[in-house]
């Protein structure tokens, strides 16, 4: 792959699971020699982290791309990484003219529209992170993608023990279940983690829920909570390896997910899992060996899962040896690997 030969596209505004795989794969090229262009969000979360990074040129944009125009006609290859971009990459012509690969980090199929359909059909590849993915672009378009799955990669987080012990001495109680994602009822299903903790108030004290995020329900769960002494919501933290080494469990009750990266660091810390078996989940969980899987919006078989796991020290035990083991195949390096392959092949 030649110098300056890719550039990513991503403008989103926040810095959630699909703009740090973006930053962690930019990064990891960096380091190998490759000098490559983000077009971002213009004062994104994205664009300030990126520039960082040293030999990466980030060109900021206020109109959704329609400003980027002469960037998009100079690279050899664009890596669109989500779809804010499409309209002025079709007004402009580009999907037809330049080779492009696009990401696709959501379950959620796109929107089967001239546009997309076009910007899809030229792609020189379509990439996803999960089988479940790939199947839900298939429905949506129709046409014969084929897409190659490259799964997400874990963060690598940092931990400090004193403030891991800090975390968990704040918890009352002495099992911490930590779930970390955007406060999104209708995507993360955290009403059920608020339930679970009125479920489980009386009959196990010893256990303490404990949520990492911010988002648009922030408000509303911390009207629910206000009588409950089990659950805390603590927003968003930077300092994220800390509060996974601080938990006992990580509970994930999505109601859709593309994959869930965020599980891919919760493996890298060992811990159990318990996940909705929705979209690409169940491709990196094994029910009862490495976390265990209950069905779509069943409250009681969280309970039990909870119950089971919390009673069974040997349980839990199988499941971080199994999660340690299992973290060890989603690196950044074996996920940079997959790219650089794909990029020569098309360069």
């Amino acid at each position: 792959m030649n110098d300056s030969s890719i550039c990513h596209v991503n403008l989103a505004g926040g810095f959630r699971g699909g703009e740090r795989q973006t930053f962690l794969l930019m990064e990891e090229l960096a380091s190998r020699g490759h000098e490559q262009r983000l077009i971002a969000k213009a004062n994104s979360a994205l664009a300030a982290n990126a520039k960082l990074i040293e030999g990466l040129e980030v060109i900021e944009s206020s109109l959704n791309g329609f400003d980027c125009r002469t960037y998009f006609k100079d690279a050899p290859l664009l890596h669109f990484h989500e779809s804010r971009v499409f309209a002025a990459i079709w007004s402009f012509g580009i999907a037809t003219e330049k080779k492009h690969i696009i990401t696709r980090r959501v379950e959620r199929p796109p929107r089967s529209n001239f546009i997309n359909k076009s910007i899809y059909r030229n792609a020189n590849q379509t990439v996803t992170l999960s089988r479940s993915i790939s199947k839900s672009i298939q429905k949506s378009f129709n046409l014969d993608l084929d897409p190659i799955v490259i799964p997400s990669a874990k963060t690598g987080f940092t931990t400090d023990q004193v403030e891991v012990q800090r975390i968990r001495s704040k918890m009352r109680g002495d099992f911490i279940v930590g779930h970390i994602g955007a406060l999104d009822d209708s995507h993360k299903g955290q009403l059920q983690i608020i339930e679970l903790a009125q479920m489980t108030r009386e009959t196990f004290p010893e256990i303490c829920f404990l949520l990492v995020g911010s988002g648009k329900d922030m408000g509303h769960f911390k009207q629910l909570t206000e009588d409950l002494n089990n659950i805390e919501f603590v927003g968003q933290k930077e300092n994220v390896g800390d509060y996974l080494a601080a938990f006992d469990l990580f509970i994930f009750p999505s109601r859709h997910e593309g994959l869930g990266s965020i599980l891919l660091d919760a493996m890298d810390f060992g811990l159990p899992i318990i996940a909705s078996n929705v979209g690409g989940i169940p491709e990196i969980i094994k029910n009862e060996v490495n976390g265990i899987l209950v069905d779509l919006n069943s409250l009681d078989d969280y309970y039990n899962a909870l119950k089971s796991l919390f009673s069974d020290t040997k349980m839990r035990s199988q499941m971080q040896q199994s999660n340690t083991e299992k973290g060890k195949d989603f690196s950044v390096k074996t996920m940079t690997d997959q790219y650089i392959k794909l990029y020569n092949q098309i360069l």
